[in-house]
Order: C-alpha cells, then structure tokens, then sequence
C-alpha cells in the first residue's frame, strides 16, 4: 500500500521545488501541462546513438533523490515491468552529479553499475533507497557491500572483484558521460523509445487520483507511436 502522507507530500514538493534550484525534479525543459513531450530530431538521434533502435525505457534517477524514492515505491515497477511488451527493455541510470560535495553520489552510482555487471538491480535498489531515506545505514562503501550481501546473497569477495574491475569503471564512466550528453540536469527523468519524455508533474496535475495508472497508461500508448 502506498503511504499517502508520503504520496501527497511527494507531489506538493514537485510544485513547490519547481521555484527553487534542485536536481531532484521533474524535467525543467517540459510544457507546464501536457503529459509528455517529442525530443527534437538531434536529440532523438543523440539517444539513438547510446541507447539503440529497438524499444526501451529509459529512467534517470538518483538514490539521493526523495522524489526518486517516493516514484519507485508508488509507481509499482513490477507492474510495470508485466504490462509493456517483453521486448521493451527498460533502462535505470544513476543521476552521479547530486550531492556531489559529500562524495557519496559518486560512489552511489557506482554502486548501481556494479549492480548491473552482477544482474542484482532487483534486488539491492530498494533496501538502498531505504538506507538512504529511512534508515541512514548507507554512507561508504563498508554499508553499501552489506547490502549486496545481505539482500542480494552476493559474496563479499564477489563484490570486491567486481568494485575493483576496470570494467565497473569504465561502466561508470560511459553513464556519467550519458547523463552530460544528453544534458540530463533533473530527476526522475523517463524517456520513452528515444522519441518522447514524460512530464511527471504534468501528468500528476491531470488526475492525481489515478496517477500511477496514468502514468503506466501512457508509457504503454508512447511505446506505439
């Protein structure tokens, strides 16, 4: 069940933070109101470039991001997952530029690419964000391994081998540069087959009764078109 203290209170700030400067928002360059928007040919091709031909989604998000947590647990992933055709393929990239004073955004990000390379993304994205919003147990590098190996049955030796590849580094070089190439600044942030980005705030101003439904609706109709 979703919290809705927590699900009011998420969208509040979405109006209120829109005056202020904050990475953790809905995409600055939308229409107020309308539920989504179409890249322009140049920035089509630019995802085109990274993320291929075929259908997918692309999420940019931030395990700093309250707003990113509170859309995760309210947007029902797996639903999401079981009602858009099995050949779309969804995309989550780490929003590394938050928060990047205290350093820990870096090391978050790279967290999610070591994910990635040992296929745990299921498994270690929630009990992260709880670690970053409920619980403060995540800080370094000591509590994020704890959560693999807890939640994700990963082996502390498997872990290390996998921080310390140059193919985890260069993963989280090639997302850090795809986040400044395609000018990402605010999250969350979904693109829909390299054509459309969705206006999440728009989109909860049309009927916030039924936004998570809404919101599955629409990717459904943008996968289409």
């Amino acid at each position: 069940m979703i919290n809705i203290k927590k699900y009011i209170l998420f969208f509040s700030m979405f109006f209120l933070l829109l005056v202020t400067t904050n990475n953790c928002l809905a995409s600055n360059t939308l229409s107020n109101f309308s539920l989504y928007d179409k890249l322009t040919k140049e920035e089509q091709q630019l995802f085109i470039q990274e993320f291929g031909k075929k259908p997918v989604i692309v999420e940019f998000f931030s395990f700093l991001c309250s707003h990113c947590y509170e859309f995760y647990t309210g947007s029902h992933q797996k639903a999401l997952k079981n009602k858009i055709p099995k050949n779309v393929k969804i995309i989550k990239i780490h929003y590394s530029k938050m928060g990047q004073e205290s350093g820990l955004s870096t090391i978050l990000g790279y967290a999610w690419v070591v994910a990635k390379m040992l296929n745990v993304q299921d498994k270690i994205i929630e009990p992260m964000f709880d670690g970053i919003h409920n619980t403060s147990s995540i800080h370094d590098y000591n509590s994020i391994k704890r959560i693999f190996v807890r939640k994700a049955g990963i082996t502390g030796n498997m872990f290390d081998a996998a921080w310390n590849s140059n193919i985890a580094k260069t993963l989280f070089e090639k997302e850090y540069d795809i986040v400044e190439k395609l000018n990402i600044h605010l999250v969350p942030d979904v693109y829909i087959n390299n054509k459309f980005v969705i206006n999440i705030s728009g989109l909860f101003t049309s009927d916030n009764d039924n936004f998570y439904q809404n919101y599955i609706n629409l990717i459904k109709k943008l996968l289409k078109k």
